[in-house]
């Protein structure tokens, strides 16, 4: 099995809700309430991208951080020792949103390194905005139009997008830009 098998939303992004098992609830060195699951299909923070909010068995999840291989979900108050089983609710709008501009990112990225061979080193999706840092010196109007036009276009064509796990052998296959080794 997979050391992800209990990170939900690798195996189905549009997961809106689940039933899992509470392994733990504890406060950290600050004081915050967190809750360790079983499985979870809510996104940590990472990657560039915010964390998914939503519920558990009806109380908000104020943050979710992958800390020392868990994932820990910082809840407004804890949940009764009763609650061994709970529904998680992911914020759909939130995630979705997330989705689609970490997408775009991609694809705005590939124009990019396509037109004029420069490659990101940096992005961020914030609540309000999103980043993307470019190995340039300087960015032209007309650069950063050319390559939004070509990233409209294959918006446009509708492609399909396909996640996989690929194994380190096989990455000679795939044009990959940044490695994560």
């Amino acid at each position: 099995m997979s050391p992800n098998h209990h990170k939900l939303f690798y195996k189905d992004p549009y997961l809106k809700t689940f039933e899992t098992k509470i392994l733990k609830q504890q406060q950290d060195k600050k004081g915050d309430f967190y809750i360790t699951l079983e499985e979870t299909a809510f996104y940590p923070t990472g990657g560039g991208q915010p964390h998914d909010i939503g519920t558990l068995n009806g109380v908000k999840i104020l943050n979710v951080e992958e800390v020392d291989g868990e994932i820990r979900h910082y809840v407004e108050r804890t949940l009764p020792h009763l609650d061994d089983q709970v529904v998680g609710v992911i914020d759909w709008e939130r995630r979705f949103d997330h989705m689609q501009q970490h997408t775009g990112q991609h694809i705005l990225s590939a124009a990019f390194a396509q037109l004029y061979d420069l490659h990101t080193v940096g992005f961020h999706l914030g609540n309000d905005t999103v980043t993307i840092d470019l190995d340039v010196s300087e960015l032209t109007e007309e650069m950063a139009g050319k390559a939004e036009k070509l990233a409209n276009e294959i918006i446009t064509e509708n492609r399909s997008i396909v996640a996989k796990w690929v194994e380190y052998d096989d990455l000679v296959n795939y044009p990959i830009r940044k490695p994560h080794l």
